[in-house]
């Protein structure tokens, strides 16, 4: 007899496998399925939601099923591709009604106003706090009774510049990570947590005064116990950043005061004394300082090195550096003036023509050098050379420059995102590429003028879910090319246009797209037609587009950008028919796909589905 297999799978199991993913996921996967799966995922006792870069439609699913008081961790964004997101939350939900939530992320949210953050105090339970701000907060505020406190800002913060930290107790801090770091804050840190214990900053410089005030910060305290340390260090390019030299002096003065490390991170973007480069110094500082250190990885960018490689790295081949049990082999890239630990600091990113490491140029033992090979994550195609003796078997991403490509000395299966940034690529040419050779690319990017003729028949790419074509104002004939045909599953949509007409047509062609990034183009060949170009508005839109003026007014969100360059931000929903009707079908699809479930074939399922998944943050909660 034939059933479907969930149906025998113990409800205990089935919350075990959902702990490891979030609620979102959840819903999406499984839920209208069958009656049981959905009883199970109904009564789940938590519930981890991630809204980044969330389609819209399943963002409203989501809110139509959501008990706020059950939510523990919470991810919302308002970047580009999820506009106004935190307020369509906050419109439906109070914060207070998040009473059980223990873990808040908040990615570039626009709400930036102090009311927001002061109604975060009355969540008794919330104990981690990750913020991406937008732009400069001077409301943000650490609580006092977190235990995790991450601020991470996409755009340089001046040294004066700082979060206003409450000065009171911070007795339940124990991880923080602050972006920008300036003395103010990491002084309060230091003085106000007496817990803490893993610390990631990064500090920018603007005068050899504020260094010699950062090094000396904890000079007459007691030793701070910090068990994990990342340091990022540069110095501020607007000024005389010529006299500001980080030496090893003004690192070991730092480090002096934290003997409980055990791991250890040392980044110097700016130019750093030659002194950063003596192995054996460094070897006695962390015998005598830090004997509980067991990782260390640096990467320093040294200023007039004229040493070859043998010179340098002679610093580094004593058994204290070599020793296997140890990840602290070093390599020096003469070129760019960089001295770095491998395999932590190697390459995720080079061009074909390039190789990740000189033989002569890395204490690590030659038989570890395929390390460095699939640690490659992004490979450029920039020419053909002689073929070497490995293989890039982890790409996920390829650029495409040249013409030519050697598919025998790369995992084409692996590649996830394509960027085709050379018009001697024809359209032809790619859709055969894509549709023999990478089966998991779901990315693709074209970064360069592109003819849209296509010879042969069409052959739809169904797996291109994310598109970007930047160049697209140059192309001809647009308005007649069978967008839907070629890219039938597309989701998220990013392109250039030259008119606001290209812009309503390509809406209600790509009618599966959630999010969509217009950038429209004012300096294209026909400048005359675009000074009579009306003005792009949220009702212009739903006037203009046929998808649009079928959803009402809280189906989508836009944003709209006018510096400089003129640029739309859609994120579009369905209306309830259309989401019924989806989830309808998907479910009467997969109830008519039926399992036999012989002798053992129940166990072999459950470990297949045990297999499937990985732990998150969740197992910090």
């Amino acid at each position: 007899m034939h059933w479907f297999m969930f149906d025998f799978v113990p409800v205990e199991l089935l919350h075990s496998i959902f702990d490891y993913l979030w609620t979102n996921e959840i819903l999406n996967s499984f839920l209208n399925i069958n009656d049981y799966l959905d009883n199970v995922i109904v009564n789940c006792s938590g519930s981890f939601l991630n809204f980044h870069s969330i389609s819209r439609p399943l963002f409203d699913l989501i809110c139509r099923r959501l008990r706020p008081n059950h939510v523990i961790s919470l991810v919302l964004s308002d970047s580009n591709d999820t506009p106004g997101q935190c307020q369509l939350l906050f419109s439906r939900f109070s914060i207070e009604q998040f009473s059980h939530l223990r873990a808040l992320t908040l990615i570039n949210i626009d709400d930036d106003s102090e009311s927001f953050f002061t109604g975060l105090d009355k969540i008794e339970s919330l104990k981690f706090l990750e913020v991406t701000p937008k732009h400069y907060n001077r409301y943000l505020q650490i609580m006092p009774k977190l235990v995790r406190f991450v601020v991470k800002y996409e755009f340089v913060v001046y040294f004066e510049s700082f979060i206003y930290i409450t000065r009171i107790q911070l007795l339940h801090l124990r991880h923080s990570t602050l972006t920008n770091c300036s003395y103010f804050m990491l002084k309060d840190i230091f003085r106000y947590a007496p817990m803490l214990v893993s610390l990631n900053i990064s500090i920018m410089f603007e005068s050899r005064e504020q260094i010699e005030n950062f090094v000396t910060i904890n000079h007459g305290k007691s030793p701070i116990h910090l068990i994990s340390l990342s340091v990022s260090i540069d110095v501020f390019s607007g000024y005389n950043w010529s006299s500001v030299i980080i030496s090893r002096n003004h690192v070991e003065q730092f480090l002096v005061h934290t003997p409980r490390l055990r791991q250890l991170e040392l980044i110097v973007d700016c130019d750093g004394n030659n002194n950063l480069s003596y192995g054996d110094r460094w070897e006695r500082f962390i015998v005598e300082r830090l004997p509980r250190l067991r990782t260390f990885y640096f990467k320093f960018k040294l200023e007039n090195v004229y040493r070859n490689e043998q010179t340098v790295l002679g610093h580094f081949h004593t058994p204290f550096w070599l020793d296997k049990h140890r990840p602290w082999f070093v390599a020096y890239d003469r070129q760019r003036s960089l001295l770095f630990t491998v395999p932590h600091f190697a390459h995720r990113s080079i061009a074909y023509s390039e190789m990740p490491v000189l033989p002569h140029s890395t204490t690590l033992p030659i038989e570890q050098h395929a390390r460095l090979y699939n640690m490659i994550t992004e490979l450029t195609f920039d020419s053909i050379k002689n073929e070497p003796d490995y293989c890039y078997k982890e790409v996920e991403k390829l650029v495409l420059i040249g013409l030519e490509i050697n598919r025998a000395l790369i995992d084409l299966s692996r590649v996830q995102y394509l960027s085709v940034n050379s018009s001697s690529w024809s359209l032809d040419m790619i859709v055969q590429l894509i549709w023999y050779s990478m089966p998991c690319l779901h990315y693709l990017s074209f970064n360069c003028g592109l003819s849209l003729k296509y010879s042969n028949s069409i052959i739809p790419l169904e797996q291109i879910h994310i598109l970007q074509m930047p160049f697209f104002a140059y192309s001809a004939n647009n308005e007649n090319f069978d967008w839907i045909q070629l890219f039938s599953r597309v989701e998220r949509l990013s392109i250039t246009v030259n008119s606001c007409h290209e812009l309503a047509i390509l809406i209600d062609q790509f009618n599966n797209i959630s999010y969509a990034s217009f950038t429209v183009n004012n300096y294209c060949i026909n400048v005359r037609r675009n000074l009579w170009e009306p003005r792009i508005t949220r009702e212009w839109l739903v006037r203009n587009t046929r998808r649009l003026t079928t959803l009402d007014n809280n189906s989508f969100t836009c944003r709209f950008d006018n510096n400089n360059i003129f640029k739309v931000y859609l994120w579009i929903g369905e209306d309830c028919k259309q989401q019924t009707t989806l989830l309808n079908t998907r479910a009467s699809k997969t109830n008519n796909c039926h399992y036999y479930l012989g002798e053992n074939s129940t166990n072999n399922m459950i470990n297949d589905i045990q297999g499937m998944f990985s732990n998150n943050l969740r197992a910090n909660l």
